[in-house]
Order: C-alpha cells, then structure tokens, then sequence
C-alpha cells in the first residue's frame, strides 16, 4: 500500500508550489500534482509586480494583506536564492501613476491620502519632476510615486520555486487529477488517470482550474479565467525606465535584464483562449507609444498570454473549508498570485498544522463567505 501524505497539492502554480514548499519546511510529506509542467501558467505569464498600493483601492483587510505579503519578499527571495541558486531578480524601484488632467492628479492625491493614513509611502511628483525623472515618457499633468512597490521576474520566480518543490517535496507533472474522494477515517485519496494518492489533507490551488474540483464538493465558490495578453521589448541602448510607469490600465515594467514588460489586457469573455491576438498586440502598443514615446524605437521580443484566476470580488479564498476538515483551498488571487504567494504559503501552513490565525487573515478565510453543500 502507498504511503499516505501529509498534504497533496493540486495545482503547480505559484500559489500552490510556495505553499508546498513551506509545508515541507515544516516537516510535512507533500506531493505536488499539476496537469502540465510547474510554473507554467498565469505564474510564468505575469508581469511580476508587487503593487500592494497600484492594486489596492481603499484601505481594508486587502490591502493589509497585500502590503504584508510584500513586506517578506526580500527574505523570501533570499531564501529561494540561497535554497536554489536561482535569483528572482527582485527590483525596488517603485511604481508611478501617471495623471494625464487635473482631474486624474485629485483621483491620485485621495489614493495618496488613505495610503499615507495607512502608514504607506506615497510621494506626489509635477511635471517637471517626472520629465527630469523619466525622458521617454510624454508630458504629464503629474504622478504619484509609490516608492515601496516593485517586481521580480516573475518565470524566474517560478522556476525558482518549481526547483525548490523538487528539492522538498514529491512531484507528478502532466497528471491531470479527475477526482478527490473522501475516504472511511477522515482521509482523502487525489485522483489522476494512472494513480491513486491518498492523504491526510490536500490543498486546492489549481488557479482558474479549480471550480471543476470544488463543484463536487457543492462549493459555490466559481473561479472564472480572464485572459491577459502582453508583450516585452528590449529599449535602444541608452533609452529605458527607472521606474515601472502605469496609466490608463497600461503598465511599463522594467526588469533588471533590461526589458521593459508592456501589459495587459483583461478579457474575461474569452474563456480558456490562449490566442495572441492582432488586436490586443496592436492596442498594447499603441499605449506603449502614448505613454513613452520615447520607446517607440524599442525592438519587439514577444508576446503571450496568461489566464488569471478571477475570484468573484478579486480577492482570495484561503483556508479548510467549512464543514470539510482536512480540505484546503487557496484560490481566486486574480492579479495578484505573485505578490501573494509569500504570504498565501505562510497562511497555509498555519493552516495545515492547526495553528491559530491572526484576526487580520480571517477574512479571508472560506467560512467568511464561501457556501458549501452536498
């Protein structure tokens, strides 16, 4: 007979493999499943923004949450460098929103008021100030700098974590799992096309693959795709941003190699397509040029597309589910998996060793509002 496992994860993507790896930390026999390769979804796909201010749009439970999980990501980081060898290239170099009217600047100036009540940085720059700071971009109304958000490079982050799953935990890649079944004793057995696994607990964290998996456990909890697309491009030497620049619904990313990561439609009509589409490409950089004509010389790289994992109020579910012990989901990060992942993976170990959460992770905890009936 199999050995049992402490916690089987279904679901490779950053959420489940940061998860996995901080199970086994604490001494837990995991196995993660994914239907295709680790890391290879919305994970690799992402811009790699830590924008716990930029995705934020009151101060609440959310944006404590996103702040703390962006406070661990230089040991996080760390810790998957010295653990791996693999450098996710954290950058901190902040985050401007651009205001194109005054209108834009008395938006931006209210965000910058309940962040500062918060206890966050966020610093007001003119126009002057932004064209001395940033030559490719066109002339703005202003800004507001958000000093303390970043990014890593988001399929290094992947492949960090995917080696550190291999270094800790058991792995089964292009497995499919058809079916978690509740076993005589309270245990579980996961359920692929080959193989039976049984354990004590698992954790759900299939991204916008998991309402098929929670549906048999009458969880109403629905996780919709919304498709992304964007592109890179390498700026002519001597031309390039400092700082991630954001307007309109349009992001600059530059990434420490160089490239500059122009993103990101948001298609939430278009199910499961994977299609780069002329329009999309075409959009994006029609916005690249609008907002740094200065890039306009920049050497096309590629372009690609990513399925987030849209939750019904872009915030995610965390946790056992109510009245199911022993079953897990970290589901629904939307945006924000990468700048969730750190502390999504220290919510479900506590979770998972029966540790006693802070108040301030409860709501988003399933019982909070997720229905469950069979």
């Amino acid at each position: 007979m199999k050995s049992i496992y402490d916690v089987v994860v279904v679901g490779g993507g950053a959420i489940g493999m940061a998860s996995a790896w901080r199970l086994a930390a604490r001494g837990m026999k995991v196995l993660v499943i994914d239907k295709g390769r680790l890391g290879a979804e919305a994970s690799s796909a992402a811009a790699g923004m830590l924008g716990a201010q930029l995705e934020t749009h009151q101060a609440g439970p959310f944006y404590d949450l996103c702040r703390e999980s962006r406070a661990l990501y230089p040991a996080y980081v760390a810790e998957l460098l010295e653990y791996t060898g693999i450098d996710a290239q954290l950058v901190h170099n902040g985050i401007l929103q651009l205001a194109y009217t005054e209108a834009d600047a008395t938006l931006l100036l209210k965000r910058a008021n309940w962040q500062r009540q918060a206890g966050d940085s966020a610093v007001w720059m003119d126009a002057s100030e932004i064209r001395a700071a940033e030559l490719t971009i066109r002339p703005v109304h202003g800004g507001l700098f958000l000093p303390n958000d970043g990014n890593v490079s988001a399929p290094r982050l992947a492949k960090a974590l995917a080696r550190a799953v291999g270094m800790s935990c058991d792995v089964r890649e292009g497995s499919p799992v058809f079916a978690i079944e509740k076993q005589t004793g309270g245990t579980f057995e996961v359920v692929t096309a080959n193989e039976r696994f049984p354990a004590d607990k698992v954790l759900i964290s299939a991204g916008t693959w998991a309402s098929s998996l929670l549906r048999p456990w009458g969880c109403a909890l629905e996780i919709q795709p919304v498709k992304g697309q964007m592109l890179s491009i390498r700026p002519p030497f001597g031309t390039t941003l400092r700082r991630t620049v954001y307007a309109g619904g349009t992001y600059l990313v530059p990434k420490r190699d160089g490239t500059v990561v122009v993103g990101a439609t948001e298609e939430r009509e278009a199910g499961f397509s994977r299609e780069v589409t002329i329009g999309a490409i075409s959009a994006l950089s029609e916005a690249l040029r609008e907002i740094a004509p200065g890039l306009s010389q920049a050497e096309f790289l590629q372009s690609w597309t990513g399925l987030r994992p849209g939750s019904p109020n872009g915030e995610p579910r965390i946790g056992e589910l109510p009245g199911l012990p022993g079953l897990m989901i970290a589901v629904g990060h939307f945006r924000n998996g990468i700048l969730l992942s750190a502390i999504t993976a220290e919510m479900v170990a506590a979770a998972a060793t029966g540790e006693v959460w802070p108040e301030r992770w409860r709501p988003f905890h399933p019982a909070q509002t997720v229905k469950v009936g069979r």
